[in-house]
């Protein structure tokens, strides 16, 4: 994203931040780079599988598969933390392994591993991985899938759609928070929050879960909703609500242009 001084079209504005702690300071001082003031209400943390057993099987017999595909970058750091925490060499065991990411963003923390990654599809979609293996002629390959514990299952069924193998493993696990939402929900009533962003379906989820089935959508009237990609605005449909604000590609800095870009037209 290109700033210059005097480019603040968030100037004031309020922006709620539902991702984890851990990966809110980012989007934080990107919105506020633009004049926004950032409103951090984290509603999920990201935790160990319920068991390593899949992943430590996967990490003993990783040089048996063609690809491994990484759907997110918390997908890339729990798998490479476990192998890490098993004393395995990185790039031994990704030898002859190729990487695939959904996203810049987790090709980057890839390759802070030393790895280099092979494909990363033009759209920052997992249903794109299908379509780019067709177009480079990847077939009857042995595929491992470290992801979240319970996630999407439209990537998989394609791949062994293929003809593919495919091995999905849980390396994490997405948990709601324990926090007090009564001083959010009190910004809401007083019209003080003007956008909440959501960056999965599991903060939309959890977000709606805290501010209550009774009271959500009186508590949104007039707040946009800014979602990374149009994945995460299904999800917001399901409770009957409007993805404002999609970037046309999926990553934070995108999205805090697209707010940016929303404001200043």
């Amino acid at each position: 994203m290109v700033l210059d001084s005097g480019y603040r079209p968030l100037e004031g504005k309020r922006v709620v931040i539902t991702r984890p702690v851990e990966q809110s300071d980012e989007f934080a001082s990107l919105l506020s780079a633009l004049g926004g003031k950032p409103v951090k209400f984290p509603v999920i943390a990201v935790a160990p599988p319920d068991s390593w057993d899949a992943a430590d099987r996967a990490i003993d017999n990783l040089n048996g598969y063609g690809w491994v595909i990484f759907t997110s970058v918390n997908g890339v750091r729990s798998f490479i933390g476990r192998l890490i925490d098993r004393e395995k060499d990185i790039k031994e065991a990704f030898y002859g392994v190729k990487i695939c990411t959904v996203g810049s963003k987790t090709a980057d923390t890839v390759e802070q591993y030393g790895l280099r990654v092979d494909f990363v599809p033009e759209e920052f979609r997992a249903e794109a991985i299908a379509e780019g293996f067709r177009k480079i002629g990847t077939v009857g390959e042995k595929i491992l899938i470290p992801r979240a514990q319970t996630g999407r299952e439209i990537l998989p069924e394609e791949l062994t759609q293929m003809g593919m193998k495919v091995d999905v493993i849980p390396t994490y696990q997405v948990v709601p928070r324990n926090i007090d939402a009564s001083w959010l929900k009190a910004m809401l009533k007083n019209r003080e929050i003007d956008v909440v962003t959501f960056t999965s379906g599991s903060c939309v989820r959890n977000f709606i879960e805290f501010l209550g089935s009774e009271e959500y959508k009186i508590l949104l009237t007039g707040v946009k909703i800014a979602c990374i990609s149009p994945v995460t605005a299904e999800a917001v449909s399901k409770y009957g609500l409007k993805a404002d604000i999609v970037p046309a590609r999926y990553t934070v800095e995108d999205l805090t242009e697209a707010i940016a870009r929303y404001y200043k037209e």
